[in-house]
């Protein structure tokens, strides 16, 4: 039940993300160096001011705007798992892209976060998910970037991409030894980027089994 409650605000945040990480990239050029949720910053004012419509008080507005927002990104998320994808990534699309400025920012990121989250037609349909061993009690979730196999004299090795969280922008690739990557068939690449992104509250036992 809870799965079911969270999946959509997961889905949700993750069609915002090229939005969300515009404005952290925005902010870190330009020397915020608070929380971009803070109630001292312009985003956490406004969401204080939202939440004035509910409450006098500023420290309650704040966090009644905080749930005003979790819940708007919930019912996004809820629009997006139905048909009119297309169409509201192609109108968010549109509309940051007439911003001057935001356009170089927003574009690459979109590109990368709707391929991580496997959207219809993305590069990274073709990767898999694989739980890869780093000694006998650690083992790490990631990509298998193709089947092909790699030898440069040291042994049969597959390319891997490790993503990281919170936000699945980076990671990196890495060459392992083909005995110690093992398919993880139950999960697909959507699945992981809702892992990375939720910090693993989505993580379900049989995923991982």
């Amino acid at each position: 039940m809870i799965q079911r409650i969270l999946a959509p605000f997961a889905t949700g945040l993750l069609f915002l993300a090229p939005v969300l990480l515009t404005i952290i990239l925005l902010n870190w050029l330009s020397g915020y160096l608070i929380a971009a949720l803070g109630p001292g910053t312009p985003l956490g004012q406004a969401l204080g001011a939202a939440g004035m419509f509910f409450t006098p008080s500023p420290f309650a507005a704040f966090w009644a705007g905080l749930g005003l927002a979790g819940l708007v990104v919930w019912l996004i998320g809820l629009a997006v798992q139905t048909r009119f994808r297309p169409q509201l990534e192609g109108g968010l699309d549109g509309l940051i892209s007439r911003i001057p400025g935001l356009g170089t920012l927003y574009r690459p990121l979109a590109q990368f976060v709707r391929l991580m989250g496997n959207a219809p037609g993305g590069e990274m349909t073709g990767m898999s998910v694989v739980s890869v061993s780093f000694g006998p009690n650690v083992e790490i979730l990631s990509l298998l970037t193709s089947p092909r196999v790699h030898d440069f004299g040291q042994g049969p090795r597959y390319l891997i991409l490790i993503p990281t969280a919170p936000v699945p922008v980076g990671g990196g690739l890495l060459f392992v030894d083909v005995a110690d990557v093992k398919p993880v068939p139950t999960m697909g690449v959507d699945d992981l980027a809702k892992l990375y992104v939720t910090m693993g509250t989505l993580t379900g036992a049989e995923a991982l089994q």
